[in-house]
């Protein structure tokens, strides 16, 4: 099936768009939709019909049945996967709709397309930075209303830069993705959450490469 989010998102992690397409994805799906069904939609990274968003990431692989039966990846492979991860999960999560998470991505579960990606759940073998991660994401999400209730608006979708605003009632959060090559200098306000920040500064934050931030 195609999940058109999930694929603006793999493009955009897999850097085959700059921030321009995925913008467009979800602003097509926010101008399309009725209100209640874009807030209620199942903003997914992975499913029973998907090989594992951990696995796909990277590059796509094209062997056989037999070559995806045995492949792992390698811990450099999956390094730069779990910190793709973090961020295409932080952007489903900022992004209106219902964010829905298949079994084990949250763990870092590895696997090309069915059956391998429907390998039994890894118990006692999880990654607990990731669930701790997806957990604080979960709670962010569920304590704030201009998350779950809230209009979405981009102010930047390029050059590996994005910036989008979700605005309920008084509350307006302004989301930072820096997925370029440089640092990226945001206005300081009050962070929510962020990841690979600097607020040294007293009149600004400085968004690091991979770096991301909601701030209200």
């Amino acid at each position: 099936m195609n999940y058109p989010l999930r694929v603006a998102l793999i493009n955009f992690m897999r850097k085959a768009d700059d921030g321009s397409a995925l913008k467009e994805t979800v602003m097509t799906l926010a101008e399309n939709y009725p209100r209640q069904v874009l807030l209620a939609n199942m903003n997914l990274l992975g499913s029973h019909d998907t090989p594992r968003i951990l696995t796909t990431l990277l590059e796509e692989f094209e062997g056989s049945r037999e070559e995806m039966a045995k492949r792992h990846l390698s811990q450099q492979q999956r390094s730069l996967a779990e910190n793709r991860l973090l961020i295409a999960a932080f952007i489903q999560f900022m992004l209106p709709g219902s964010p829905s998470i298949y079994y084990g991505d949250e763990t870092g579960m590895e696997g090309d397309k069915d059956p391998f990606n429907r390998r039994t759940f890894p118990w006692g073998q999880e990654n607990p930075a990731l669930q701790a991660f997806f957990r604080t994401l979960g709670l962010l999400h569920k304590a704030t209303p201009a998350l779950r209730l809230g209009d979405v608006d981009f102010f930047c979708a390029e050059h590996g830069r994005l910036g989008f605003t979700r605005s309920y009632e008084n509350q307006t959060l302004k989301i930072y993705v820096n997925y370029s090559d440089a640092v990226w200098e945001l206005p300081k306000s009050n962070i929510l959450l962020c990841r690979n920040a600097s607020l040294d500064n007293e009149a600004s934050c400085l968004l690091s490469p991979m770096g991301f931030c909601v701030c209200e």
